[in-house]
């Protein structure tokens, strides 16, 4: 597994974030799947700056950045920061967004979708509203695992329903850490597969959670909304987040202007790297 060769990202904090849109995270699978059934399974990261400040101190969660077909920005400040160190194509994807964008473009492609993830119920619920919401769309399968790990039994019974189901594209919600680095585990057992860490996209786009207004999403400030509705669950994880992101941003950025530009850097490979 290896980040696709076909576009450009840069690091910050040691994490790799993929310079790419909607539509280059579309043509990304679509090459993959493209490929066949026999190409290693693959995965997908939604990056923000609290996954990025948890990657400082959890070298395996930073290792799977590394393993993923693409590491898209998640949150706005990632693209703003990507823009600045000059890689024009760099743009939001919000794993949110994503979900219906991927379903409706591969509709016409039969790609098979297999939702795994949320409560109890969560996945159907989102299948079913998927259905609804893009005709003809292929659901290979639903599944809530136990929120506990799974045993080596129960993992491989896993990955066997998933190959059985013929799914492509394998949607995953169970939130940062958790979901990247079961990924990381599991993918390499479900070749023909690419894996989506879309989190809380399950709760969102089946209405149980809303999103941010428009305008704080433009402002970069889906995180202040998120803060409002759960101020006691989420006040200690902002609290630390936003100024450690801030300082890992400002030491990259120093570092970028002192380094010299690599040839070709604005069209392909990554840039802008620093130590983790």
């Amino acid at each position: 597994m290896a980040h696709d060769p076909l576009v450009p990202s840069f690091e910050i904090g040691g994490v790799p974030v993929s310079a790419t849109d909607m539509a280059g995270l579309i043509a990304a699978l679509d090459r993959r799947l493209s490929a066949g059934p026999a190409q290693p399974g693959t995965f997908v990261v939604f990056r923000d700056a609290h996954g990025v400040v948890r990657a400082q101190t959890d070298a395996t969660l930073r290792a799977a950045h590394h393993e993923a077909l693409l590491v898209c920005a998640d949150g706005r400040p990632l693209s703003w920061i990507g823009r600045w160190r000059g890689l024009a194509s760099m743009q939001q994807v919000p794993g949110i967004e994503s979900v219906e964008a991927v379903c409706r473009a591969g509709a016409a492609l039969g790609w098979r979708h297999y939702f795994l993830g949320g409560a109890d119920g969560v996945a159907d619920l989102l299948a079913t509203t998927m259905r609804a919401r893009v005709p003809g769309l292929a659901v290979a399968g639903v599944e809530t695992p136990p929120f506990r790990p799974l045993d080596a039994a129960e993992s491989e019974a896993m990955r066997a329903r998933i190959r059985a189901s013929g799914a492509q594209i394998v949607w995953i919600g169970l939130g940062t850490p958790k979901q990247e680095l079961f990924m990381a585990a599991h993918a390499p057992h479900l070749p023909g597969t690419v894996a989506m860490g879309v989190g809380a996209a399950f709760d969102v786009a089946t209405g149980r959670i809303p999103r941010a207004p428009k305008l704080l999403q433009v402002a970069g400030l889906e995180w202040a909304y998120r803060l409002g509705r759960e101020p006691r669950r989420l006040w200690r994880r902002y609290l630390d987040t936003i100024p450690r992101f801030l300082l890992i941003a400002a030491r990259d950025a120093l570092n970028a202007r002192k380094a010299p530009r690599p040839a070709g850097s604005g069209a392909s490979g990554r840039t802008g790297s620093s130590a983790a």
